[in-house]
């Protein structure tokens, strides 16, 4: 419903501020834990009735786990650092994952961010009313996989949002659903060196009768 919609975009404006504020004080020294329980409490007080998961944070080698949990380890020059992240309004949550990198990195960090801001981008373009979850998560795989990449991509390319975090429909490759207009899904390729870094770039989209709509704006 067009009102749901609604409640979920406040989720995400929540959330999304409460990141560009947490940005300030991420710095080289700080730890993983430290930013993740302060993030928490930006979103508390910029409007969140709770958080949508538990909070990832991860830095360095540590952004290699998809689904890592914050720990002492402290943040470093070269490293990149993932947040994944959601809040949530009147029992709507919203979910999103940014990586940043601190200071100076690599050409092949670069490289490979590049890779997954352009799978998401044919993840995003495939989307649409009718077509199957599996032929939109093997748009983006197929972007990884032209550079040897999809196989470090460990997860499906999306899930439903709505009053739980996970719902409904996924875009893996053997799913059998088909999107279909009122749905609202991440769209999150990753890749995943190991003892590496990993990379995760999630947007939260919605099918409306007029096309699809991002709600992510950060």
């Amino acid at each position: 419903e067009a009102f749901e919609i609604e409640l979920m975009k406040k989720a995400n404006n929540i959330a999304e501020k409460s990141f560009l504020e947490l940005l300030n004080e991420v710095k080289i020294g700080k730890t993983e834990k430290e930013l993740a329980a302060l993030f928490d409490y930006i979103m508390a007080r910029n409007g969140s009735d709770g958080v949508s998961f538990d909070t990832i944070l991860l830095t360095g080698t540590h952004t290699s786990m998809p689904h890592g949990v914050p720990s002492d380890k402290k943040i470093k020059d070269g490293d990149f650092v993932l947040f994944d992240f959601g809040a949530t309004y009147q029992g709507y949550h919203s979910d999103m994952t940014r990586t940043i990198a601190i200071g100076n990195i690599t050409d092949e960090m670069k490289e490979a961010y590049d890779l997954v801001l352009k799978a998401q981008l044919a993840g995003i373009k495939a989307l649409k009313a009718g077509e199957k979850c599996a032929d939109v998560y093997q748009a983006a795989y197929d972007v990884l996989n032209e550079k040897d990449m999809g196989k470090y991509f460990r997860h499906s390319l999306g899930h439903g949002v709505g009053l739980d975090i996970h719902e409904g429909y996924n875009a893996s490759p053997k799913s059998n659903d088909k999107f279909e207009v009122g749905n609202v899904t991440s769209i999150e390729p990753g890749i995943y060196i190991p003892d590496k870094f990993g990379i995760r770039i999630e947007d939260l989209l919605y099918i409306s009768p007029r096309g699809r709509e991002n709600l992510s704006k950060v």
